[in-house]
């Protein structure tokens, strides 16, 4: 009679040799990681731990230094971090932001000009509008509030996208993006008490981006509203 024949044990390591292998090869990347890491300067390790901090807890991206901020070469030479002429004005207006649970919708980081809050379309304007919404001149009055406490000159910088606009306000994006600054320049004077003085505005339609105009994701970057503290040495 044919008898089944039994079963051989597998040859090789067991299970939890494998498994043992595994978690040394993992400890082993992550030495490797920190050996890498180890290369980088401590200010910098500094400001990648604020921005994932930051971002985990859905306040504002805070963007400090480097060549290439966004991952494309921007169209200034930034610093390497918010200097001590910045510091207590970004720390109360990003407070302010995280009340308002802003996320990535606006960016602050500093710049040889000086230190910019960066308002992102969507949070401010409908698509080829100027007029502020309702939820934007919440949050403009509360980042204005800490301006109007500061002293330092600032201008109002209103920048688009490279898509076309053609309408009866706005022929170009010349037109929209001038609006735009100078309705949120208007507002900080208006509503929230800054005097003219201090303030200007501008328009650079589209032809300062922060971004390479070859997606929407980077388009909507391009759509913003900066507003510019200029540091006593640019004055």
């Amino acid at each position: 009679m044919y008898k089944k024949k039994p079963k051989e044990r597998p040859t090789g390591a067991p299970a939890w040799m494998t498994t043992y292998s595994d978690l040394v090869t993992q400890l082993l990347c992550f030495f490797v990681m920190m050996f890498a890491l180890s290369t980088i300067s401590e200010t910098k390790y500094q400001q990648i731990a604020t921005s994932l901090k930051l971002a985990l807890r859905g306040s504002p991206s805070v963007l400090l230094g480097g060549d290439h901020i966004f991952g494309e070469e921007l169209p200034f030479d930034p610093t390497t971090h918010v200097s001590g002429e910045f510091y207590d004005v970004y720390e109360e207006i990003l407070e302010k932001l995280e009340e308002e649970g802003v996320g990535a919708a606006v960016e602050i980081y500093a710049e040889e000009r000086g230190l910019i809050i960066s308002f992102k379309e969507k949070i401010f304007f409908k698509i080829g509008s100027a007029e502020l919404l309702p939820e934007a001149r919440n949050i403009l009055r509360k980042v204005g509030e800490v301006l109007a406490a500061d002293d330092h000159e600032i201008r109002v910088e209103g920048h688009t996208c490279d898509l076309p606009i053609r309408t009866a306000a706005f022929p170009t994006n010349w037109e929209l993006s001038t609006a735009r600054a100078t309705n949120v320049t208007r507002f900080l004077i208006d509503d929230v008490g800054i005097v003219p003085e201090r303030l200007g505005a501008a328009g650079y339609a589209e032809f300062r981006p922060i971004a390479p105009n070859t997606s929407e994701e980077n388009r909507a970057r391009n759509r913003r509203v900066d507003i510019l503290l200029l540091s006593s040495n640019k004055l």
